[in-house]
């Protein structure tokens, strides 16, 4: 058997086998032998029956498609063990196979192991400066003002004020006053801090009031334009028809024992408010982590390391992307259905966008593992932890820039 070997620009190689006829006939007939063990004729003992009576109860494109894949599985054998620098993954496509001078000519394509390329020693010069996961007073108070809201009672007022929330009945009449849509909306805390035209038309306003606007909708916010009705409305009318305002409870240990866990280790509100900074700061550590990291990859990406992916792995990339986009969209009826409103443009644009990112993220995978080898890094890859590779890229690269800042690492780094 002949074999040509041509390694391709697309991470794979392109592959010919040359097959003679007699080769081909021995494979034929290895596989009627094998047939031929099962096989039970009447008048024959089973194994025993004659090769040619075996033949002619198989079909013969199943034989020739059985001999020829044993044919091009020993090919394939023979060239990794002449070339065993060829790391060869997935199975072979594009083939394609002619009769030529007696003999079987079979051309294929393989995909082979991403080769990282190493292009100039930029590598050298990457650096992180260090991380700042300072929690700020403000963040800690917005999110300890975040858990009381959940936990928040509402009591029946009588006049809104900027701590209220306030249901609003929406009606829109025409030119002659008469009713062509209704609604409602709700206004609260988010609205006041918005737009001025909330605190300015509804603070000071009772449970039952009624305040009439001509239905202008350059001067009106978006939540008041009438959307649901053809007619032009002329007058919006709007009527305060529930208030509440919202009393958040105080942290004490009876309370935080209530409304968080039985075995709460939280005894007031500042055992509280350092769980808060200590979870505010491990967040913004892993979240600049991963930003520094990808800076680096970034750089290496577009400029010192090059690497090929193949289809292969791009494929499996990107039926576990598929495979999860079905499950958010509660199975592969939905999602078929969530693309077929779509519509064709953009559904193939998305599938491409998805494809690309598969490519990217496995581009940057392979070149994260080279620069991890470059830099002399101790990884097991089947065992690493969650951000234990990206920390200790940091722990490499970073360098004092001589300012003072919290780089504490939280609990788990």
């Amino acid at each position: 058997m002949e074999k040509q070997v041509k390694k391709w620009t697309h991470a794979n190689y392109g592959i010919q086998l040359t097959i003679t006829d007699k080769e081909f006939e021995d494979a034929k007939l290895m596989m009627l032998k094998e047939f031929q063990k099962d096989y039970e004729a009447p008048g024959f003992r089973k194994g025993a029956a004659p090769l040619d009576m075996v033949e002619k109860n198989i079909k013969p494109e199943y034989v020739s498609t059985w001999a020829y894949e044993k044919l091009i599985n020993k090919g394939l054998q023979e060239i990794l063990k002449e070339q065993p620098d060829i790391k060869l993954i997935g199975e072979p496509y594009d083939l394609k196979q002619e009769k030529k001078e007696g003999n079987t000519i079979i051309d294929m394509k393989l995909d082979i192991f991403p080769e990282v390329e190493v292009v100039d020693n930029n590598r050298e010069k990457q650096s992180v400066t260090p991380i700042d996961n300072t929690a700020t007073k403000e963040e800690i108070e917005g999110t300890l003002m975040n858990i009381k809201k959940q936990y928040a009672d509402y009591e029946d007022v009588e006049t809104i004020q900027l701590d209220t929330i306030s249901k609003i009945a929406l009606e829109y009449l025409d030119k002659e006053g008469k009713i062509i849509n209704t609604g409602h909306t709700y206004i609260g805390e988010q609205e006041f801090a918005e737009d001025p035209f909330f605190p300015k038309t509804f603070v000071n306003k009772k449970r039952d009031e009624i305040i009439e606007f001509n239905h202008d909708e350059k001067k009106l916010p978006a939540v008041f334009h009438n959307k649901k009705s053809d007619t032009k409305a002329e007058k919006i009318k709007l009527t305060v028809k529930d208030i509440k305002k919202i009393v958040l409870p105080e942290m004490d240990a009876e309370m935080l024992k209530k409304l968080l866990w039985e075995d709460t280790k939280f005894k007031n509100e500042d055992d509280l408010i350092e769980h808060i900074k200590e979870s505010i700061e491990h967040q913004k550590y892993d979240q600049e982590l991963i930003k520094k990291i990808e800076e680096v990859l970034q750089n290496l990406r577009n400029k010192s390391m090059k690497v090929m992916i193949p289809q292969t792995l791009v494929n499996e990339e990107l039926k576990t992307r598929i495979q999860s986009l079905e499950k958010k969209l509660w199975g592969k009826e939905k999602m078929d259905e969530y693309f077929k409103k779509m519509g064709d443009e953009k559904a193939k644009s998305f599938f491409e966008d998805i494809i690309k990112a598969a490519e990217e993220s496995l581009e940057k995978f392979f070149i994260l593992q080279k620069f991890t080898q470059l830099l002399k890094l101790d990884i097991d890859w089947n065992q690493a932890e969650h951000m234990a590779v990206e920390q200790k890229i940091y722990d490499k690269l970073v360098k004092n820039d001589g300012t003072e800042k919290n780089t504490k690492k939280p609990h788990g780094h």
